[in-house]
């Protein structure tokens, strides 16, 4: 008989969801709508719902479920056992995990999305080694720090905000947050997304309006596909954003030393066409050759929240992750 783990990853637009063995192998999974408007008591029935639905499809009437581990977007305290700020959410103040914890006879625990994605990518995804960094670019930028197999959380679990480093002291482009001169503010791909439609409306030469007259809206991945076919403006929101992320990058190699730095997020899809020149920058900024160290593309993509999830409650539950994984190591190209 079985035992399960049960890993829940939830976004601002859809809340993925995995249950595993307790020896990793992945009995199902799920993605729901998170439609966070109808507030937390419908969205903690919704998910509770769903679990029982895969496991009686599967014929498990009465699971026994070991732990349950959520992943959030924002600032969470995983030893105070509470959500601090979700800015989408509004679930702060306690833990969002709980009730559905209760619903199966199980403890729970909730960490930050971005140190569950890192975790994912350790534990499931292309790369071994016990040290990596994970920069996650997507509406903001995210960071999470696997040493030595577990998660860098801090003093109190607020480390490793790598997109709020200041990288312009004076000034600069306003952030998310609110404040000015964050990496966030110049690699996220709301940062992307500002540059490209400023550049498109000084330039009414430039492809991307092209682009948009085609296909009705605006994508970030205008801009590398122009840059791909060789239009100067496209070239030069690629350069400044590699600029500013060789950056943060070397400044993450500088802090960390880790084996790997990985990249994901959609902007990741740029693949080879960010990567390269970040790693030739980044290689001469470093402080020394020895704190160098290879970038490249997280392999998980936007399953690494769940996967993430499931390791952590495998942690938990004192399981050794490297001792049970069945799931096949995929290549980064496969994602490009």
């Amino acid at each position: 008989m079985h035992r399960y783990l049960i890993g829940i990853d939830v976004g601002g637009t859809n809340i993925k969801i995995m249950i595993m063995t307790e020896e990793l192998r992945v009995f199902g999974k799920r993605s729901i709508p998170t439609r966070h408007e109808e507030g937390y008591e419908a969205v903690s029935d919704r998910m509770i719902r769903t679990l029982r639905e895969m496991f009686e499809e599967a014929g498990e009437t009465q699971p026994e479920v070991l732990k349950v581990a959520m992943g959030l977007p924002g600032t969470v305290d995983r030893k105070g056992g509470k959500a601090v700020y979700l800015a989408l959410l509004h679930w702060d103040g306690f833990n969002p995990a709980e009730k559905i914890g209760k619903a199966f006879d199980a403890s729970v625990v909730i960490e930050n999305d971005a140190n569950i994605n890192a975790l994912g990518e350790y534990a499931f995804g292309a790369y071994r080694g016990r040290d990596l960094v994970l920069l996650t670019l997507g509406t903001g930028v995210g960071c999470g720090v696997i040493s030595d197999g577990r998660i860098f959380g801090g003093s109190r679990n607020m480390a490793a905000e790598f997109g709020h480093t200041v990288i312009v002291a004076d000034g600069g482009e306003i952030c998310l947050c609110g404040r000015r001169g964050h990496l966030e503010a110049y690699c996220s791909g709301s940062a992307l997304r500002r540059d490209a439609l400023s550049l498109a409306e000084e330039r009414p030469d430039c492809i991307l309006n092209r682009y948009m007259q085609e296909e009705g809206r605006y994508d970030n991945r205008m801009v590398t596909r122009g840059a791909g076919e060789g239009d100067e403006g496209c070239i030069k929101l690629v350069d400044r954003f590699v600029h500013y992320l060789s950056a943060g990058v070397t400044n993450v190699m500088n802090c960390y030393n880790p084996e790997i730095v990985l990249i994901g997020g959609g902007i990741s899809n740029a693949g080879e066409m960010i990567l390269q020149p970040l790693r030739e920058t980044c290689e001469k900024m470093v402080l020394s050759e020895a704190s160098f160290c290879p970038i490249e593309r997280a392999s998980l993509g936007a399953e690494a929240g769940m996967y993430g999830a499931c390791a952590l409650a495998a942690q938990e539950a004192g399981i050794d992750l490297r001792g049970k994984i069945h799931v096949r190591h995929r290549r980064v190209d496969e994602f490009i």
